[in-house]
């Protein structure tokens, strides 16, 4: 059986070698993506090239590719070829072993240095006020007693509490009694004295907040709890994290895992990217065929198998019944669920579903950051003014958050130069630029919206210029200041929101990215354009250090962001996430850290341990 072997040599270059071709034919084709661009080939011919999905016919048995240069200078276990099948010349699909991918100069794995602390408060986010006493009181059966009415409020978390082991129940054990407060959102107070727990609240962010910390605590001191005042409330509303499902389908179930994880540590916002150029994951009855081509990808199949699909369908879509029981799902652990339809670029699957939506005489050929040539809608067009009607107000419907991400991000700056029909277009409405056609587009989007009383938001190059020059275009500087920014280029593009008047959600891709390697060491996974991100980089940023205190009012909150290219197998998912999430809910929370890292660290080992229960890895650091 032909085998393939896989190494980045010395000199930084991909060879894929060919073993045991018996017959020395090389009359196939070779399939597999990578995270970053071939940017020369020798021993083999490019057949195909969408995006980063490559066939390759071999000329040799020793294939040598030159790839993008990675920031860091170095690939790791993610830049190798993914989802990698052999196609023969009768167009079956032919065995192979592929062996795991080497390095000639592997670099080795960061040692990190345990510097465990001895800590009294072990609780992520650190609490704004905490009185903790060296006097405690037994809890030796781990039982709470509580009224009758709270059964149902403890049975909708009962998959996050019960693997502390705590018994809620209503007739014995220490007493819990909830008092409702004027308190300001997500805000709780909790006295324990020797007689029982009681804890003050005004919303239900601030009920379920209350317990976890409860659970933290207890899972720290095992079986009793120090008496004493702790009075929490967060310093910013929006504290989120983004999973794009667009590159990797993730199930409800693993979700609802998230989530989980989420609410642990008091995040509320979760934004779900559910259309990109390699897929549309959302059931919309206006347009069924958008899933049911455009949520699957493989070989035979209308979408190529980007970013390690490999050769078989496969993929997925989240119906209206499974979105609204997530979205119940995720208000019982105090989440809004914010989705994202990613137009008017980022959107290659959906233009092969609906070409309608492209001006076909057009010209001119784009290709976007991420090489998918064509990738951007048309906005001159009446098909393009239906679509959008359409999706933003079924999507209105079925989502209960007052805000829609509409992304606009990386709009390729020839993407609409050869349209015919919008050089027409913008001469018949006193349109100048493609940047002012951009904010025509998006003031549309903003005025549809509104009539279903939604919000708009939209990455930073929906308001602004782009930050770094890849070929993307941006704003003019038109658009109506009711959009919610989401600054991701640079922590300066959100200084910049700010000042310009849009509410902004910080989310720089140096910090907040979680789709970056941690280190630039060859065992590790993740791409580096951003940076590289340790737990601890995470944790030293201070998002609001150079805001005026005039600015302060439109930065809503920060949010993590998990990008999927690399999470070729679900395996991959715990680590890139955690404990680097964990850490920016203790930023998200605070604004900055409270404490130094040493006791940080000692807090998150024991909250670590709690979260392998609920089956949990995490990456060290």
């Amino acid at each position: 059986m032909m085998e393939i072997h896989l190494i980045f040599t010395s000199s930084n270059q991909l060879k894929i070698s060919i073993a045991n071709n018996v017959n020395q034919n090389l009359d196939f084709k070779i399939c597999f993506s990578l995270v970053y661009s071939i940017e020369n080939i020798d021993g083999g011919t490019i057949l195909k090239k969408i995006g980063r999905y490559y066939e390759i016919s071999p000329k040799k048995n020793e294939i040598i590719l030159t790839l993008q240069n990675p920031r860091i200078g170095s690939y790791n276990l993610s830049c190798g070829p993914e989802g990698l099948f052999i196609i023969d010349s009768k167009e079956k699909r032919s065995e192979c072993v592929i062996h795991p991918l080497k390095f000639e100069n592997p670099i080795p794995l960061v040692q990190y240095i345990d510097d465990r602390e001895k800590i009294l408060n072990p609780v992520i986010p650190i609490p704004f006020l905490s009185h903790l006493k060296n006097e405690f009181v037994n809890i030796s059966n781990l039982q709470f007693k509580i009224k009758e009415e709270e059964k149902d409020f403890f049975k909708k978390i009962q998959n996050i509490t019960e693997a502390s082991n705590i018994i809620f129940n209503t007739t014995a054990g220490f007493e819990i009694v909830f008092v409702k407060k004027k308190l300001q959102a997500d805000e709780y107070k909790i006295l324990i004295d020797k007689k029982l727990i009681t804890i003050n609240y005004a919303d239900y962010g601030g009920k379920l907040y209350s317990i976890i910390t409860l659970v933290q605590l207890v899972n720290f001191y095992k079986s009793e709890l120090p008496l004493g005042l702790i009075e929490d409330k967060p310093s910013l509303s929006w504290r989120g994290m983004h999973l794009d499902c667009a590159r990797q389908f993730y199930s409800i179930e693993r979700i609802k895992r998230l989530m989980d994880y989420m609410c642990f540590f008091k995040l509320n916002r979760f934004h779900w990217h559910l259309t990109d150029n390699e897929a549309w994951r959302v059931e919309l009855e206006c347009y069924p065929n958008l899933t049911n081509q455009g949520a699957f990808r493989g070989y035979n199949e209308k979408i190529p198998p980007f970013y390690g699909t490999g050769y078989n369908k496969s993929g997925g879509y989240y119906s209206r019944g499974e979105i609204e029981e997530l979205i119940e799902y995720a208000k019982q652990r105090n989440i809004e669920i914010m989705p994202e339809i990613d137009l008017p670029a980022h959107s290659w699957t959906l233009l092969e579903i609906m070409p309608e939506l492209r001006d076909t005489s057009s010209n001119v050929i784009s290709e976007d950051v991420g090489n998918y040539p064509n990738n951007t809608i048309n906005p001159a067009l009446e098909e393009t003014h239906i679509f959008l009607k359409n999706i933003l107000e079924e999507l209105s419907e079925i989502f209960s958050f007052n805000i829609i991400h509409v992304g606009v991000d990386e709009r390729p700056k020839e993407s609409w130069e050869g349209s015919p029909k919008v050089i027409k277009y913008m001469q018949d409405n006193n349109i100048s630029s493609f940047d002012e056609l951009q904010d025509v587009y998006m003031n549309n989007i903003i005025s549809i919206l509104k009539k279903s009383n939604k919000l708009t938001a939209a990455w930073n190059e929906a308001a602004l210029p782009p930050h770094n020059d890849i070929g993307s275009a941006g704003s003019s500087g038109k658009v109506d200041k009711s959009c919610i920014i989401f600054a991701w280029e640079h922590e300066d593009v959100g200084l910049m929101s700010a000042r310009k008047g849009f509410k902004t959600v910080l989310c720089p891709g140096h910090k907040t990215y979680f789709d970056m390697a941690h280190n630039n060491s060859t065992h590790e996974r993740g791409i580096c354009w951003a940076a590289t991100i340790e737990v601890k980089d995470v944790f030293d940023w201070q998002p609001l250090r150079d805001f005026e205190n005039e600015n302060l009012k439109n930065v809503l909150g920060i949010q993590g962001q998990l990008w999927s290219e690399t999470i070729t197998n679900k395996d991959f998912f715990d680590e890139m996430i955690n404990p680097r999430l964990a850490t920016l809910a203790e930023i998200a929370w605070c604004s900055k850290a409270k404490r130094p890292w040493a006791q940080f660290r000692s807090s998150l080992l024991h909250n670590l341990d709690y979260l392998s229960k609920l089956g949990w890895n995490f990456h060290n650091f």
